[in-house]
């Protein structure tokens, strides 16, 4: 349980610093970071990792099955984000740029955080 409180309070932590990091972006006038819709990546992210790390954490952690599991989920998180970028340039083609990158910064940060919390996870019990 006392992992668990942890867990959420890094992941709060890493969640408002991202966002706080891409608002800071959009101040900064830069054509690759001028979008109104800054949170949306954020707010992506925070979703989909909280998903990930509720299927990846229930189970057997020994098993090749985790091993499968953790790969599909990176997987179709990545699809998940292609597709996300690709309807959301669709919808506003002028920001696109902009949304592309606020959501590839958010990718490596929120990437970090996962695969560093699930090699705790792991190593928790070894």
């Amino acid at each position: 349980m006392q992992n668990q409180k942890k867990y959420y309070l890094q992941f709060s932590i890493i969640s408002l610093g991202a966002l706080i990091l891409s608002f800071g972006l959009t101040q900064t006038q830069s054509p690759f970071f001028a979008t109104n819709h800054y949170w949306i990546p954020t707010a992506f992210f925070a979703l989909t990792t909280l998903g990930i790390n509720a299927v990846l954490t229930s189970g057997d952690k020994q098993s090749k099955e985790f091993v499968f599991k953790t790969l599909a989920m990176s997987m179709a998180r990545l699809l998940a984000c292609m597709v996300f970028v690709f309807i959301y340039s669709l919808i506003n083609k002028p920001q696109s740029l902009a949304f592309a990158c606020h959501f590839m910064t958010q990718y490596i940060i929120f990437t970090i955080f996962e695969i560093s919390s699930l090699v705790k996870y792991i190593n928790q019990n070894n």
